[in-house]
């Protein structure tokens, strides 16, 4: 019987399921997001408490954002995206399409002086009053990332016809990702639940950066241009890790691997397990495999149960693996999610 594996859900599964809205309170009002959180960890236990998923009688925690779900936006946002929040969506990012003018001008900003991050410090302040402690589920997200939803895909002609305006801006990020990751660090030991909540089992004590959209780059473009932020983002904290849920992560493993502090990797569904776990060999780093959220509502218990295998033996053992669902949306029944959990919580 495995305990590593998790599952986290799109907030439409929340939505339907817990009858909780995801607009701004629930990011920014500490009063309905306590009550929120509470809420969802029952929901929880009620769907999938056999399979030790979720608390019967949970207590209100002083949680930043929520390691309950998985979506980043705040980073974007600080540095000038526009938000569109919804009830049962994730929050989505406004492309800035920053100008040419507006990057050379772009700089990580004052945090203290910022009108949002004090809507953020404003919760930690409630918290500390509170509960006497805060907790981080901020979603910590990649420098990539952050750069296409300022820049859009002008981005990639920027790699190679205006490295000063890519340095600037990829510059900015890391700058305002270690300001904030920091932050975080100081109140709480665990801060990246908000990008994947198996690290709270797996590896703790990580740094686990969003690498969502390296999927479009080869390692050759990977190494060229987005490697030097990664190493600078990695040399800012002892234990690092990258999130990577793409289905290709065997083409971007080797650059991946000249990260320092490199303790984590989350491979993205459809990935070359063995591809990866060939070029990992034996360095001390938990990998994560993920499995898709749309084939888990038409795959078998068996037909799950085979790629679970598979990974394990891709792996030479489960020692170094942990399991987990991510992005489950509302059309996905609780039945297919038992499935799953099933595999990993019942003898085989």
């Amino acid at each position: 019987m495995r305990t590593n594996v998790d599952v986290t859900f799109h907030p439409s599964w929340w939505h339907r399921y817990a009858g909780v809205d995801f607009d701004e309170k629930f990011f920014f009002d500490p009063d309905y997001h306590v009550e929120a959180d509470i809420r969802m960890r029952r929901t929880l236990w009620e769907h999938f408490g056999a399979y030790g998923i979720g608390e019967e009688h949970p207590e209100a925690r002083p949680i930043l954002f929520s390691d309950l779900i998985a979506c980043g936006f705040l980073y974007s946002q600080i540095l000038g995206c526009a938000v569109v929040f919804k009830k049962d969506d994730a929050p989505q990012v406004m492309c800035a399409h920053l100008t040419d003018e507006q990057i050379r001008e772009l700089k990580a900003p004052v945090l203290d002086e910022h009108p949002l991050w004090q809507k953020v410090q404003q919760q930690i302040d409630y918290y500390l009053k509170s509960f006497g402690r805060a907790e981080s589920a901020v979603n910590l997200m990649g420098i990539q990332n952050i750069a296409l939803d300022l820049r859009g895909e002008t981005l990639f002609f920027d790699y190679y016809d205006e490295p000063e305006l890519e340095e600037n801006l990829l510059t900015a990020a890391t700058d305002l990702s270690i300001d904030i990751g920091r932050r975080l660090y100081a109140l709480s030991p665990v801060v990246s639940g908000g990008v994947t909540s198996i690290v709270k089992q797996s590896c703790p004590g990580v740094y686990l950066t969003s690498n969502c959209s390296v999927t479009m780059l080869s390692n050759d473009q990977y190494v060229e241009h987005l490697l030097p932020y990664d190493c600078k983002l990695a040399g800012a904290f002892p234990c690092f890790g990258i999130h990577h849920c793409g289905p290709n992560m065997e083409t971007v493993i080797d650059g991946y691997l000249r990260v320092p502090h490199l303790k984590f990797l989350e491979i993205g569904a459809g990935s070359d397990l063995n591809a990866v776990a060939e070029a990992v060999g034996e360095r001390d780093i938990k990998c994560c495999v993920r499995y898709s959220p749309v084939a888990l509502k038409s795959d078998s218990k068996e037909e799950i149960a085979r790629k679970t295998d598979e990974a394990i033996r891709a792996f030479g053992g489960e020692e170094r693996l942990c399991f987990s669902c991510v992005g489950i949306d509302g059309n996905t029944k609780p039945e297919a999610v038992r499935k799953y959990l099933s595999v990993f919580r019942e003898k085989r």
